[in-house]
């Protein structure tokens, strides 16, 4: 009887290579998706608020509006991504690598990427944890396998639905970011136009502004 039981337990127990092949999975069965988010970056003391909404569509098309700043964009239709600053009057135009890390996490190529090239494990022993709101999540600590740029460690928090809930990165130089993301909806209506971008008039253009990775 109680070797039954162990054995139940063992099959029961989840890896951490489970939790990260539901995560791949769950987003690959995806056709859209949106979501509210807040950035606070922090370096040297500063701190960077950001919120807005991202709105995805397979594969790989972005829209992410903010309202804070307001009236900033990402666009991308999966081959170009446009990212617009009102305030500078600026467009970066940049030519889409699907195995870049340029690619956001937020969409299929950039999760894969980021599970390729990060080594991960759970945060501690209690998986899911139980967060001060109750909830739980799993959690995960990512460290690069190679010194590059972007985030040299980060921690996930992921739902018992298999989404990223919250990313939680550190660069190399210091500056630490802290994503989450609420009210995700799935698998809705979202029409082709929002992910095509018309240049402003008289915004001043720059090419190819990032340099892409293999």
């Amino acid at each position: 009887m109680g070797s039954s039981g162990l054995f139940a337990f063992k099959f029961d127990f989840t890896t951490v290579s489970d939790i990260v092949d539901n995560i791949k999975n769950t987003f690959g069965k995806i056709d859209s998706y949106q979501a509210n988010f807040t950035v606070v970056s922090e370096k040297m003391g500063k701190t960077n608020r950001q919120s807005g909404v991202i709105k995805y569509r397979a594969s790989n098309k972005l829209c992410i509006e903010f309202t804070q700043p307001y009236g900033q964009k990402i666009i991308s239709n999966g081959k170009t991504m446009w990212i617009y600053i009102p305030s500078m009057n600026v467009v970066a135009e940049q030519d889409l690598n699907p195995e870049s890390d340029i690619f956001s996490p937020g969409t299929k190529s950039g999760l894969n990427w980021l599970f390729s090239k990060y080594h991960y494990r759970f945060a501690s022993k209690e998986q899911p944890e139980t967060q001060e709101d109750g909830t739980k999540r799993y959690t995960l600590i990512l460290k690069q396998k190679e010194s590059r740029s972007g985030f040299r460690k980060m921690k996930l928090w992921i739902t018992p639905r298999y989404f990223i809930a919250r990313a939680e990165g550190e660069t190399s130089t210091g500056k630490k970011v802290d994503i989450s993301f609420s009210d995700l909806k799935t698998n809705i209506d979202l029409p082709g136009g929002l992910f095509k971008f018309d240049i402003p008039a008289r915004a001043r253009v720059i090419k190819n502004p990032m340099i892409s990775e293999e």
